[in-house]
């Protein structure tokens, strides 16, 4: 998006927006000055609106607050401008080349029939004078046919010059769907893949993983964040390598992950959530120089399937109930929805 205000009055918002920046634990960062920019500048009623709710419950927003707001609210708009400038684009070009090709068969059209009076012109009742004119006319109906078939060959080089365009508006346009550290979605990506299934609604044959490492804070803590971000890339590797073409995984906050299998039975999304932890437990992360990072790192993990009625919501509401329940039971497990005693 780009902004209108003038250098002044951009200085004023600015300012304003530090005020509001400087009580939370986000840090002065591109994604916190956006937020906080369009907010006092009131020009996203929607994030405005959020903000007011989570500040008027009194939370303190943590960056990784500030990065779903920046997602939801921001970056989702802009995929939205550049799928509505990719349609257009599609749109315009696909009508120019059939304006073209119309423009090409009435050309022809009308040398079929110049052509069809010349042959009755030249016979014994037509008049001589008469064919050569419309010889003349048939041949520059020809310089037209030839210019338009290199308009055509034109159009075609440039139609391929425009998808290169689009190629890099798409893979612009998928930039803000991932989480940048791991490469899976974060949580709009996951909502916007979830949303593209041919019935998203229908969620009785899905089931869905909620993912956390166990004390990632005292890793982080212990062994510091280059250390930290290498066990939230080898879990993020774990995951890809796990899951079918047909599942989407994201990380949706510091140490949380999602999975969302279509198709998934509980029992297959218990033995692929196993699967995951084992291979994780036994991953070794290694420093800069060589040595290995000394400390287990496992994962507790929650899984649930959709029954009908279920949303997106409710049913990552009961993986995120099961993953509960594997964290108070000792952590480093999987636990079921179905395993947890009725409220």
């Amino acid at each position: 998006m780009r902004y209108q205000q003038s250098r002044e009055e951009s200085a004023a918002i600015l300012r304003q927006a530090l005020q509001l920046m400087s009580p939370h634990q986000a840090g002065y960062h591109p994604l916190s000055y956006a937020v906080w920019y369009e907010h006092v500048a009131d020009l996203n009623p929607a994030l405005t609106q959020e903000l007011a709710r989570l500040l008027a419950a009194e939370n303190l927003l943590s960056d990784t607050e500030i990065c779903r707001l920046h997602a939801l609210h921001i970056a989702a708009r802009d995929v939205q401008t550049f799928e509505l400038a990719q349609q257009e684009l599609r749109e315009l070009i696909g009508k120019t080349e059939q304006d073209t090709l119309d423009a090409g068969a009435t050309v022809q059209r009308f040398s079929d029939c110049l052509e069809d009076a010349r042959e009755r012109l030249s016979g014994p009742d037509g008049s001589a004078s008469a064919a050569r004119v419309i010889c003349d006319v048939l041949e520059r109906a020809a310089l037209v046919q030839s210019t338009l078939r290199s308009l055509q060959e034109q159009l075609a080089r440039q139609r391929d010059e425009v998808a290169t365009v689009m190629e890099r508006l798409e893979r612009a346009q998928i930039e803000p769907l991932r989480d940048p550290l791991t490469g899976l979605n974060n949580l709009y990506g996951f909502k916007r893949a979830v949303e593209a299934r041919k019935d998203p609604q229908d969620l009785t044959e899905v089931a869905f993983l909620a993912v956390d490492i166990d004390y990632f804070k005292r890793i982080n803590d212990t062994h510091g964040h280059v250390i930290g971000d290498k066990v939230l890339k080898r879990v993020a590797e774990i995951l890809s390598e796990q899951l079918t073409s047909e599942d989407v995984a994201a990380r949706v906050g510091g140490d949380e992950f999602m999975v969302f299998m279509p198709g998934g039975t509980l029992a297959a999304a218990a033995a692929l959530a196993e699967k995951i932890r084992g291979c994780v437990q036994r991953t070794l992360i290694v420093r800069a120089d060589g040595t290995q990072f000394a400390g287990e790192v496992t994962l507790s993990i929650g899984a649930a399937t959709g029954r009908p009625g279920d949303t997106i919501e409710s049913l990552r509401h009961n993986a995120d109930v099961a993953l509960y329940g594997a964290k108070a039971a000792g952590r480093n497990r999987v636990v079921l929805a179905h395993d947890r005693a009725p409220s």
